[in-house]
């Protein structure tokens, strides 16, 4: 056994030495595994960019489209005329012969989105179906039904908004409208003030903050970003929902009492 001599009673083995070569061979090696992890995530996240720029985007644009010419179909079929009748027996004609069964409930409109989509998912055509009787319910044009989904937030926002009665939009407005009065407390900061643009000033802002044992609490991170806002005041919406609808009712009442107030002064005018 070979021994290095290091100070009057301290002894190195090659044992010891094989053990420090290891840990740095591995030390370097997962300093290499997190830089290559690293450098993977960051292509991975560039491409989903520009999947949802590109390929995304032009698919729901697409789809919007084809929705679109579903309700144009039905539209023209509504109509009282010779032509419209006509495409009625032909597409009662097509489902018979695809053999396709529905219910007697079951909406002109989702007919003939499941004629259109075929056997696909039971969800998706019930979600296409509530898009186009919402675009139906708000007696829009068919020229308009893309714009409309695509301004919706798309097919899942608005079938949200006709199952559960408010949109993500729709829910952080209401609590806009009630956090924009309270005040927990105020700091100033250079460095962030410095990352948000002096224009926007009375706009609102997340924070990402972490708590501190102290009580405090330190910004990691700030973001004017209206779908980050959004989602952060629907949050708050939905933690404090009974007490945020309670507000709305009184306000609507306050409201319904003032136009009450003023008919009757109106009258005694």
């Amino acid at each position: 056994m070979l021994y290095f001599n290091v100070a009057a009673n301290d002894t190195v083995t090659t044992k010891d030495v094989l053990n420090d070569k290891q840990k740095r061979a591995q030390k370097a090696q997962i300093k290499a595994r997190v830089k290559n992890t690293t450098n993977f995530l960051t292509t991975l996240v560039s491409e989903r960019e520009q999947w949802q720029q590109n390929a995304y985007t032009k698919s729901n644009e697409e789809l919007y489209a084809l929705l679109a010419k579903c309700y144009a179909s039905f539209k023209a079929m509504c109509e009282d005329t010779e032509d419209a009748e006509v495409m009625r027996k032909q597409f009662d004609a097509y489902v018979e012969s695809k053999g396709i069964v529905f219910k007697k409930s079951t909406h002109k409109l989702v007919k003939i989105v499941k004629c259109v989509f075929g056997e696909t998912d039971k969800r998706r055509i019930s979600t296409y179906g509530i898009v186009l009787r919402t675009a139906l319910a708000n007696n829009l044009a068919a020229d308009d039904v893309a714009d409309f989904i695509k301004q919706s937030g798309g097919v899942q926002e608005i079938k949200l908004a006709r199952t559960s009665g408010l949109t993500t939009k729709a829910k952080a407005e209401i609590a806009q409208q009630v956090v924009s009065g309270d005040v927990l407390g105020e700091f100033s900061n250079n460095d962030v003030a410095n990352e948000m643009d002096a224009s926007e000033i009375g706009q609102l802002v997340v924070f990402v903050a972490t708590q501190q044992a102290n009580g405090k609490f330190v910004i990691n991170a700030a973001t004017k970003n209206s779908a980050v806002v959004n989602a952060a005041l629907a949050a708050y919406y939905s933690k404090n929902k009974t007490t945020l609808e309670n507000l709305k009712t009184e306000e609507t009442v306050a409201s319904n009492d003032d136009a009450f107030e003023n008919a009757l002064a109106a009258a005694a005018a």
